[in-house]
């Protein structure tokens, strides 16, 4: 059992989590309309779409009716068609090339289906009950619509919703939600369940630990959940904490804290192995966008270490990592590394304080490090092998 670390190696420096968070979190072109919360966002391929939403802080409600594409290829914003009216705190989900939206202030129980290929909204069915600030997401081929613990089905296909098995949960507005293979995860407060859709059931899991009791942002990428920001008590005091879920352990991990301003009502979604927010407000309505790297992202416990930097880097040979720590509650240190499209390709724990990597197990090309205490994230960086 690893209990203390000793560095032997000159090249110590400290891990700051604020400089790893801002490796995590990338600022990308901000949200082609004007700022505003309770938008909506969802992803359909390798776009995403951010739109509809309102600003109140005048004392009039402007609610907007506009639906911008993101193209992370580009970086850019595009404007497209038009939701049939003005709305917010709308659900959506998307299946397959399409996404529906619907519900929110002003649509009652109506949803649409945005085709992006001909830029056109549709009326589908009415879900049978609709709400504001409620939560729609998507597992294969079928589209869900969240209200309270009532939980709607829809069939692309056959044009219907079904109501499925009652949440083990009571009303809950400004819910989180996100997706992890065939099963969705919903967080209402400080509780946090599980919907399997093979068997249409919920499973209570580990309870959400952080400070946001509603209001967050949340979305999955590479096999984990997160959520991000939202509002502590009652709207007034928000959070800037970033929490990461895993499934297969039933763990919650603090990551560094979000580098923008902390905020509620923002809007989020994935594309592929990154993570998406804009939006949202803190009293005052926020326009920035910004990129989540998985890969990249540390945990607090990052304050606790020394780490040096791997050497020689790049190498033609070995690497060595060193690291040291006080802390006698550790259990155990590991390196792994992943290819550039985030396979994880090697693991190795630390027996001492010095662990050396030879090119002959990895081979030659670039690789992203990360350095682990208990399955947590401390350092994170690239390692080329030639």
């Amino acid at each position: 059992m690893i209990k203390k670390f000793i560095v032997i190696s000159a090249l110590t420096i400290f891990c700051l989590a604020d400089s790893m968070a801002s490796e995590a979190w990338n600022p990308k072109s901000n949200f082609g309309g004007v700022g505003r919360h309770r938008g909506t966002g969802v992803s359909i391929g390798t776009k995403g779409y951010i739109g509809l939403g309102h600003y109140n802080g005048t004392g009039l409600n402007v609610m907007f009716s506009d639906w911008w594409e993101y193209d992370p290829s580009t970086n850019s914003w595009s404007q497209k068609a038009d939701y049939p009216f003005p709305t917010y705190a709308a659900a959506s989900f998307s299946i397959g090339m399409k996404c529906y939206v619907g519900t929110g202030v002003s649509a009652g129980n109506q949803f649409y289906c945005f085709d992006p290929i001909a830029n056109t909204w549709t009326g589908i069915a009415d879900v049978p009950i609709g709400s504001t600030d409620q939560n729609g997401f998507s597992v294969h081929d079928k589209g869900y619509y969240l209200y309270s613990n009532e939980l709607y089905e829809y069939d692309p296909l056959l044009n219907t919703w079904a109501a499925k098995s009652l949440g083990p949960f009571g009303w809950g507005s400004w819910p989180s939600t996100f997706v992890i293979d065939d099963k969705a995860y919903v967080k209402t407060g400080a509780g946090f369940y599980e919907y399997k859709q093979s068997t249409d059931q919920w499973i209570q899991r580990a309870p959400f630990p952080g400070l946001a009791t509603g209001g967050s942002a949340s979305f999955a990428v590479n096999g984990k959940g997160y959520i991000i920001c939202g509002y502590i008590g009652w709207l007034s005091e928000l959070s800037d904490e970033v929490w990461e879920y895993d499934p297969a352990l039933n763990t919650w991990t603090l990551l560094s804290d979000f580098p923008g301003n902390g905020r509620r009502f923002s809007s989020s979604f994935n594309i592929g192995n990154k993570g998406y927010l804009g939006i949202g407000t803190t009293g005052t309505n926020m326009r920035d966008f910004w990129e989540f790297d998985e890969v990249l992202a540390i945990s607090k416990l990052s304050e606790l270490f020394q780490v040096s930097e791997p050497y020689p880097n790049p190498s033609s040979d070995f690497v060595n990592f060193n690291i040291q720590s006080n802390q006698t509650n550790v259990h155990s240190i590991q390196v792994k590394l992943f290819d550039v499209a985030g396979r994880e390709v090697y693991s190795e724990q630390f027996q001492q304080s010095t662990l050396q990597i030879s090119k002959e197990k990895i081979g030659q090309g670039l690789f992203i490090y990360q350095i682990l205490a208990d399955n947590q994230k401390i350092k994170t960086g690239k390692l080329i092998f030639e």
